[in-house]
């Protein structure tokens, strides 16, 4: 028998415990035919000799914001710029001139935590964009900053003009609009500027997974697509379906419906269908390229912004966050998307927000059984004690994101002061009680980088030095890499054909200069992403 690929003198640590290693790998139709012995006597199109080098299932970035990366890739990026305010002016400057007067300026990557706590001055970006609307979006997601021009066309001026639910348009003393919009006011201006086209949204896609593929990522969980004001487009899975069929689409994908992309449906009196998609589809509907995954609840906001819910002020402040709509409201939503058949990825930031979402997913298993693929709390930013073994009995998978530490871990720890900070962004302590810790970026709100998130989930090490919440919560490197790959998988329901390197799975590998495992950990972000097979194709390579 001729099969497709060989790969020889591999160093490959496959989290499977029937075969914890192997140093040759067989790939055929996709799959992994076998390993070492088994592939005695077989010879194949292609050979590859590895040289030695380290290879592990395909890292799997449960939430992240494919589209929206892609999106900030192509846009104006102000991110950590060195010179402070005045760069950030003058970056704009430069990208406005020569500009068609009237265009949406777009800019990304803004965090006041970067300058200092400031944000820019209304008054000097209406003298840059001059009759142009500006949206330049908070590196978190969960607040924009606008000028006076796009303020108008929301039509935030307009008489009896009212802020919508779970937003805010933030003011000064007097009532002016300081040009910092939060949570769902953004849609006010977001709404102006969508839906995007499906070319945009597919060049989006281009741009993104060929940088996955030359990071080791094989798979991502799209968290929230459709409606919102994290969706791009009504029709979001037809771009993901042509970025596939135009080669354009370099990692697998499990697409998250945003819950105000559901809608009542009209079924058979005997059908207990309450939220749905048209043809009703559902969580798991798809294949190994392309699925849905559970839909997307938000229940609060930022801790970088200060808007997530907690159950007490920010340390400092007058204020705790607040929720996203009426508790009500939010637990409806809930149980009427869990009986529709959907799994559930509630954002819970806030020891309030978890508070919240703990007691509707329990309740909503507990009335309608368990479903095949998890429920989850997406972040989990501040768990307390008592949550941790009811989401271990309910089997809710947590995604907290280690690359957090790096880029707001330090605005994050005197958000909820010394008292608190063991609570954020747990990791090492859930996985000691059973719950599922799958790795994740929430990118582009941090580095999505997986070497990066799994260095930072073993050292949460902030930009100055100190520890991201609790050094107990440190993960060892192989559960970190568990994280990233076996555990990854079965968060999303997806274990029967990814996570591991198993006979029968599919071949999605990643080909690294030295084994996580066995480095310094201090320097596991800086080793080299050698190649990446998806399906037995490299997406990357560098041998």
């Amino acid at each position: 028998m001729e099969i497709d690929l060989l790969l020889r003198n591999a160093a490959a640590v496959t989290f499977d415990d029937a075969r914890p290693t192997a140093s040759t790998i067989g790939i055929h139709q996709g799959r992994l035919l076998g390993f070492d012995e088994e592939l005695e006597g077989l010879t194949a199109r292609r050979t590859v000799d590895l040289e030695g080098a380290a290879v592990l299932p395909g890292f799997n970035d449960v939430h992240c914001h494919t589209t929206w990366f892609g999106l900030t890739l192509a846009s104006i990026d102000v991110e950590k710029l060195p010179g402070g305010l005045p760069e950030v002016y003058r970056t704009l400057e430069d990208a406005v001139a020569g500009m068609p007067a009237g265009e949406w300026i777009n800019a990304t990557g803004y965090s006041h935590q970067d300058y200092d706590g400031a944000y820019p001055d209304i008054a000097v970006l209406d003298r840059i964009a001059g009759d142009r609307p500006l949206f330049m979006r908070q590196v978190s997601g969960h607040a924009a900053i606008v000028n006076t021009r796009a303020l108008e066309l929301a039509g935030v001026f307009e008489p009896g003009f009212t802020e919508p639910v779970g937003g805010k348009i933030v003011r000064d003393a007097e009532g002016r609009p300081t040009g910092l919009v939060e949570e769902t006011a953004q849609t006010l201006v977001q709404d102006l500027i969508r839906p995007y086209s499906t070319e945009a949204i597919v060049h989006a896609l281009d741009l993104a997974t060929a940088l996955y593929a030359r990071e080791g990522i094989t798979s991502f969980g799209e968290a929230g697509i459709a409606a919102g004001w994290i969706g791009h487009s009504p029709i979001e899975v037809t771009a993901y379906l042509r970025a596939r069929a135009e080669g354009r689409l370099r990692a697998r994908a499990q697409l998250m419906p945003s819950i105000s992309a559901l809608h009542p449906m009209a079924a058979h009196s005997a059908d207990d269908i309450g939220l749905g998609l048209d043809l009703g589809m559902l969580s798991g509907f798809g294949d190994d390229m392309i699925s849905l995954g559970p839909a997307k609840i938000f229940m609060d906001g930022a801790m970088s912004g200060e808007t997530a819910a907690l159950t007490e002020n920010y340390e400092g402040r007058d204020h705790p966050g607040y929720l996203q709509e009426d508790p009500a409201e939010l637990r409806r939503l809930t149980l009427d998307a869990y009986r529709s058949g959907w799994s559930l990825a509630v954002h819970a930031i806030g020891d309030l927000a978890v508070d919240q979402a703990v007691a509707n997913i329990t309740e909503a298993v507990d009335r309608y059984g368990r479903h095949r693929i998890p429920n989850r709390i997406e972040h989990a930013g501040m768990v307390r004690d008592e949550h941790v073994p009811v989401l271990a009995e309910y089997g809710i998978a947590v995604t907290p994101q280690g690359a957090f530490a790096d880029g707001i871990g330090d605005g994050m720890n005197a958000s909820v002061g010394p008292q608190r900070a063991h609570l954020l962004y747990r990791a090492a302590s859930l996985v000691a009680a059973g719950v599922l810790v799958p790795g994740s970026s929430d990118r582009p709100c941090a580095d999505g980088n997986a070497l990066r998130g799994i260095q930072s989930f073993v050292d949460r090490r902030t930009r100055s030095g100190a520890v991201f919440g609790a050094e107990s919560e440190c993960l060892t490197p192989e559960q970190a890499v568990r994280a990233y790959t076996e555990v990854a998988a079965r968060a999303s329901g997806q274990e029967e054909s990814k996570g591991t390197l198993s006979t029968g799975k599919l071949a999605d590998l990643v080909v690294l200069g030295a084994s996580p495992l066995e480095v310094d950990p201090t320097t596991i972000k800086d080793i080299p992403v050698r190649a990446t097979l998806l399906g037995g194709e490299f997406t990357h390579s560098t041998l």
